[in-house]
């Protein structure tokens, strides 16, 4: 004889595998948001921008000349000695014309007149009148990477720079973010720092904007928590649906 009561053994069964699968995603969302990294909190692990190989630029007349900037080179009275862009190669040197190749980085523009006014004195012309000009400054560069929508290496000429507004050039912070978790690298007489910053915090005022220095690498950090919970929201609609369909 065929019963008419339902199988309650086969749905209680099938609820209890259910039950779980919302509880195992909220338990790894936890344990993902109470991971922090080893890494020191705080300007206090970097070096001191002031310290840096090179002098963060404040105006062009300031700034210390580097690898890929290009300059003008004016011979008053001497087109022929008059370069009106004259690139400076990854080796530190710039093409002069009869002086061959010089040594320029780390000197200001006006450092560097001095010097091919000096060299061309001594060899060429009396009382030369020599003026150099920064046509493009690509010497201040930072690096942003990670968890931001336009990650890249960004050239900044004669500015100066703070993690949110270098956030900010890399389009901002992406979704899955994580946002205690950005990290600017350093590199200082041949050694690599690291420090960790809460960018929340920075942004509510309640800790301060760091100074980025030049050739920084900042990383934003990913988010676990953030991705689990994405797929926490997607997944668990369709296992309720499957839930219900059992149950009916």
């Amino acid at each position: 004889m065929v019963s008419d009561r339902p199988n309650f053994s086969r749905v209680r069964f099938f609820s209890l595998r259910r039950i779980p699968i919302a509880t195992l995603a909220l338990t790894m969302i936890l344990g993902g948001c109470s991971h922090h990294s080893d890494i020191p909190m705080g300007e206090a692990a970097l070096p001191p921008v002031t310290q840096g190989p090179r002098p963060i630029p404040v105006t062009l007349h300031d700034y210390l000349l580097g690898p890929l900037d290009v300059i003008a080179v004016n011979v008053f009275r001497e087109p022929d000695l008059t370069v009106a862009e004259a690139p400076i190669s990854l080796s530190g040197k710039v093409s002069m014309p009869l002086l061959g190749e010089l040594p320029v980085t780390g000197r200001s523009t006006q450092q560097v007149a001095d010097q091919i006014r000096a060299s061309l004195n001594a060899r060429y012309l009396r009382n030369a009148s020599v003026s150099v000009s920064v046509v493009r400054a690509a010497n201040f560069t930072v690096t942003i990477d990670g968890q931001v929508n336009k990650p890249g290496v960004y050239q900044i000429p004669g500015a100066r720079l703070t993690l949110l507004q270098a956030i900010a050039l890399g389009e901002g912070t992406a979704k899955f973010a994580k946002l205690d978790e950005v990290v600017i690298i350093r590199e200082f007489e041949g050694k690599r720092y690291a420090a960790r910053f809460d960018l929340a915090a920075i942004r509510e005022a309640k800790a301060p904007d760091p100074q980025i220095q030049q050739s920084d690498v900042i990383v934003v950090g990913f988010s676990n928590a953030a991705s689990l919970f994405a797929t926490a929201v997607s997944i668990l609609p369709i296992a309720a649906g499957l839930f219900v369909a059992i149950n009916q």
